[in-house]
């Protein structure tokens, strides 16, 4: 009778601190896991680079858009290699969180994870849009058979006349404008629909991408950058710069793509220190020699004056775009680019 008065005491005093070091556990919280590193560079075959952009989506916040934007992207590119993502976020959202959709999408389907530039830009064209998405895919196919030509940013004093001097552009390198396969631009919205409809009629069957880089732009200055396919193969090298035109034809193996690099200041030193990340990043991949096409994007115009003076490519391959904000709170600027690897000498022409 003892023994059982004993053991019912033991047990009336024990059982309650087992449980209370057991709730204390389940109420201990939670450390999840840091989301995958994505890489700086990636390297892909030229002729083999496909070009898609997600549509403006009307519904759900930042997060939601995020979401949906890659898995449209995902189904469209039909389980191919998403190489490239640059993501441009408007309003005030995190766009820090563009990275972290990524690493986990990306995780979850058991994709390769791409390198990523994102943008925080003044608007979209739509009040209720918060991303919009660029992606180069590497695709099974063989779809740029002569390679590709990357003009860089032609800026006006209007969206038309950049496009304008796009299409010279275009022009020059001898290609149709049917075989634009990608064009973005950045210019003070009005009118989305109108704005969209510009660049269409100027290269009817590329993919358009029109945003506006500021809230507030002091003008209606506007640049428009463009990706094409080349009717011939370049004959004088397997990249050629046309720097009269701001082109770069190319017909090099591969290509490869880096996120942005951030510069942390607006003196020379801090641009230059960016230049030599985007380059070790990018030569970590392949032996890289030749850029085809390098775009800055600055927060005022002192950090852009540093990236022009500092940069190691010609200035012909160089856009210096401003814009609303960068993913570092600390960050001036930030560089990103596409370098054809293992081409020691480019041609220069003149047309």
């Amino acid at each position: 009778m003892r023994l059982r008065l004993l053991i019912a005491i033991l047990l009336a005093v024990a059982l309650p601190l087992v449980f209370a070091q057991r709730k204390r556990r389940d109420e201990q919280p939670k450390v999840l896991p840091l989301p995958p590193e994505l890489p700086m560079a990636l390297a892909a075959e030229t002729r083999s680079l496909d070009f898609h952009i997600s549509p403006l989506l009307r519904t759900g916040g930042l997060a939601a858009q995020i979401r949906q934007s890659l898995n449209e992207l995902i189904r469209d590119t039909h389980g191919e290699t998403i190489i490239k993502l640059r993501a441009f976020v408007s309003g005030t959202g995190d766009a820090r969180r563009v990275r972290d959709e990524v690493a986990e999408i990306f995780t979850e389907r058991k994709l390769r994870l791409p390198v990523l530039s994102i943008l925080q830009v003044g608007a979209l064209g739509d009040e209720a849009a918060a991303v919009v998405i660029e992606a180069v895919v590497s695709t099974h196919r063989t779809v740029n058979p002569n390679g590709l030509a990357f003009l860089s940013g032609e800026t006006a004093p209007s969206l038309r006349a950049a496009l304008d001097r796009l299409k010279s552009s275009v022009q020059a390198a001898a290609i149709p404008p049917d075989r634009v396969l990608a064009c973005t631009c950045f210019t003070n919205l009005e009118d989305l629909a109108r704005s969209r409809a510009a660049v269409q009629s100027a290269f009817p069957n590329t993919q358009v991408d029109v945003l506006q880089p500021l809230r507030d732009p002091a003008n209606e200055t506007a640049t428009c950058e463009a990706i094409a396919q080349l009717k011939e193969a370049p004959t004088a090298a397997s990249v050629v710069w046309l720097e009269n035109e701001r082109a770069a034809l190319v017909d090099s193996p591969q290509l490869v793509f880096t996120g942005l690099q951030l510069a942390f200041g607006n003196y020379l030193d801090d641009a230059h220190e960016a230049f030599l990340r985007l380059e070790r990043a990018a030569s970590s991949v392949e032996p890289v020699e030749a850029p085809v096409r390098v775009n800055a994007f600055a927060l005022d115009p002192s950090a852009g004056s540093a990236l022009r003076k500092t940069t190691p490519v010609p200035l012909s391959l160089l856009t210096v775009q401003a814009v609303e904000g960068l993913p570092a709170i600390d960050a001036a600027a930030g560089i990103e680019a596409i370098l054809a690897p293992n081409v020691s000498s480019p041609a220069r022409l003149s047309r």
